[in-house]
């Protein structure tokens, strides 16, 4: 697969990267749209076990507490983090997404310059949208340790 070293705020680029670009481009595009099938999957594995762990596992639990009136605010509020990061990861995959399909739309041929600029958005998007499946992750454990340490203490 083809990439340039990027740095972030990169305006321009050489040469020989257009170049290498333009006379790479088939090969490229065909990497992106490989990549973009195999994230999709992805996206939808992770979207679905993610709801998974909030609906059957995370809301229910605090549902019962709250019934037996038995008060854990960490595990109320890392409910809230734990949803409010999965509709972030939603979003910022949408954005990565919709940025991974400019590129593979782009005529990298002709336009060099402007694919590797867009190159750029994709990567660093597709970078915010694995720091959030890591702060979902997180979040997961961290229910995990808390109701640990509840059982511990009923």
């Amino acid at each position: 697969m083809f990439f340039c070293q990027v740095s972030t705020g990169v305006s321009a680029i050489s040469e020989g990267q257009k170049t290498a670009i333009s006379e790479n481009c088939i090969l490229i595009r065909e990497s992106l749209k490989k990549t973009q099938q195999l994230d999709a999957g992805k996206r939808v594995y992770l979207g679905v076990r993610f709801e998974r762990i909030l609906t059957n596992f995370i809301v229910p639990l605090n549902v019962k507490l709250v019934e037996s009136n038995i008060s854990n605010p960490a595990l109320l509020e890392n409910q809230s983090n734990y949803a409010e990061a999965k509709e972030v990861f939603r979003n910022n995959y949408i954005k990565y997404q919709q940025a991974l399909e400019e590129l593979v739309g782009l005529d990298c041929r002709i336009e060099p310059e402007t694919f590797y600029k867009k190159l750029v958005v994709a990567r660093e998007r597709r970078k915010i949208v694995g720091q959030d499946i890591e702060n979902i992750k997180k979040l997961a454990l961290k229910n995990i340790e808390l109701v640990t340490k509840l059982r511990g203490e009923l």
